[in-house]
């Protein structure tokens, strides 16, 4: 009985260790979108984007195919599309621009609550640059391609639609989008998208 209790012990400690790891918060800094104001939802009818291939979240999907996120929690489920990536991104204001030494890129994102259950807050997205670097969002507002995405819920069948953005180094190369769910303590539901 003692040898199998050690034995059990000693499978779980890397296990433990893991989840701990996964489990730090984010940056501040890391929101997805402001919840300056709710996007107007789209609700067509239709429980996500079909025309979309629908791909696993684990896999790398491309510019206009869907990920599935399915979280931990019962009936809470978001199909995320990547609609269009540009670099760089500019805003309509004339006199808002990127720090020195960086420069701004943006994916227009859909997302569609394909659950049982609402969405209080969108998760986490980052940029990953070739060397294995995250960037945030951040905040810019209108972008010469469109507005941002911004919301304070995702209602069943609702869906929320806008720009998203990441302040860069100027000599970065973006290979990667990563969108994480936000309630990273409860489930790791996550997607990714290849630029």
């Amino acid at each position: 009985m003692r040898q199998s209790a050690s034995v059990l012990a000693a499978a779980l400690v890397p296990l433990l260790l893991l989840g701990a790891t996964a489990c730090q918060s984010a940056p501040e800094g890391a929101a997805l979108a402001p919840a300056a104001a709710p996007a107007v939802p789209v609700d067509d009818g239709a429980p996500g984007a079909e025309d979309a291939p629908v791909r696993a979240a684990a896999e790398a999907a491309r510019v206009g195919e869907s990920v599935r996120v399915d979280g931990a929690q019962v009936g809470r489920h978001l199909q995320a599309v990547l609609n269009a990536y540009v670099d760089p991104a500019v805003s309509v204001e004339k006199n808002f621009a990127p720090a020195a030494g960086k420069r701004w890129v943006a994916a227009s994102m859909s997302f569609v609550n394909v659950g049982g259950t609402s969405y209080g807050a969108l998760g986490h997205m980052w940029a990953l640059d070739g060397a294995g670097q995250r960037h945030p969002v951040v905040p810019t507002g209108e972008l010469t391609t469109g507005k941002p995405l911004v919301f304070d819920s995702l209602a069943v069948g609702e869906r929320a639609e806008g720009w998203v953005v990441f302040e860069i180094p100027e000599n970065a190369r973006i290979v990667r989008l990563q969108y994480q769910d936000a309630n990273m303590q409860a489930n790791s539901g996550g997607g990714y998208w290849a630029v």
